[in-house]
């Protein structure tokens, strides 16, 4: 089963559905949910429903509800054991759905597989966007996947083919403050859920102004961080509840350890390698104090064992520094500390 949550998207939900019905694996049915389009996408759903047996076309009721209403339609809809989902402006490999399958039918320890991604038109790819996904296409493995899971979206949301019982059993998508496919992820990873990607462009992402991801509010940075510190101050609670040193006293560092705070996680201070920042003070309040202590990378190194460490910098190469001092030190990711951003 294929959900294709569908708003507004009446100038390219037709090449979707072309990419669907493309597809070498002929067996798939796609249900399409109309969101409250004010366009035409409606009427372009039902023409093609009209010509191939394998779509369905629904909507929410009562107007605009929202993507994880529509997927919740769509889900409810659905008659297959695997759930795939698409967006209604992008475009699927003809392979995708084949390949996928595949790598589920091989790993039956995967809950998800996805895989990599191509961002088009290139006049809307930016550098930034580039890098992210370069480095979003290099993690494969479920480890990889689930080991950067703080610090940005790991994998596309819509590249996934999904176990249906494993999704009911995460209690499918919510209407959350921060974006629904992101809540979703964390959720899987936080139950120990594994997703691995088939190493192939499978999957065109398509760029442009009036996606929800530039527009909606929950998509915005601030929606984002806070869905990083509930689940990862959950992930501390379960480890112990043990204090929290941020390691980074830069504005990334400043803005995650007061969401921690929060959520609850006895963040105690931030350290630094900067001997400008080291033995100065950040305050935890919107007018200052209390404050927290910044204080020397060996400082933290020290209490291994006594406290977690979360390595908040904006740059992945300084990240990668961090985590290799930690490591050479004996701290266990995923147990002593944590990347995020």
């Amino acid at each position: 089963s294929i959900l294709m949550p569908a708003r507004n998207a009446e100038a390219w939900i037709g090449e979707a559905i072309a990419s669907v019905q493309a597809q070498t694996d002929s067996d798939w049915e796609l249900i399409a949910v109309d969101d409250g389009s004010d366009d035409g996408t409606l009427g372009v759903l039902q023409h093609a429903a009209a010509g191939d047996r394998r779509i369905r076309v629904s909507s929410t009721e009562g107007g605009r509800r929202g993507i994880a209403a529509a997927l919740g339609r769509a889900l409810a809809e659905s008659r297959s054991p695997l759930v795939a989902r698409m967006d209604a402006d992008d475009r699927s490999h003809p392979e995708r759905l084949a390949k996928q399958r595949a790598l589920l039918d091989a790993r039956e320890n995967l809950f998800a597989a996805g895989c990599l991604v191509e961002a088009f038109p290139q006049a809307h790819v930016r550098d930034g966007m580039r890098r992210y996904l370069r480095w979003q296409n290099s993690l494969v493995e479920p480890a990889e996947v689930a080991r950067d899971r703080f610090v940005e979206t790991t994998v596309l949301h819509p590249t996934l083919m999904m176990r249906r019982d494993l999704l009911d059993r995460l209690g499918g998508w919510r209407r959350v403050d921060w974006p629904e496919d992101f809540d979703l992820l964390l959720r899987a990873f936080e139950a120990g859920f594994e997703i691995a990607k088939v190493p192939e462009v499978l999957y065109q992402w398509r760029l442009h102004p009036a996606q929800a991801s530039r527009c909606d509010p929950r998509y915005a940075p601030d929606a984002f961080r806070s869905a990083r510190a509930y689940f990862l101050a959950r992930t501390i609670a379960r480890c112990g509840g043990r204090p929290v040193w941020i390691l980074g006293a830069g504005p990334v560092g400043k803005r995650l350890g007061k969401a921690l705070a929060r959520e609850g996680a006895s963040v105690c201070g931030f350290a630094d390698i900067d001997p400008r920042k080291i033995g100065g003070r950040v305050s935890i309040g919107p007018r200052g104090g209390p404050w927290w202590p910044v204080v020397s990378m060996e400082r933290v190194f020290a209490e291994r064992g006594s406290a977690v460490a979360i390595a908040a910098v904006g740059q992945a190469g300084a990240r990668e520094r961090i985590r290799s001092w930690l490591r050479e030190r004996g701290w266990l990711e995923g147990r002593d500390f944590w990347a995020a951003a």
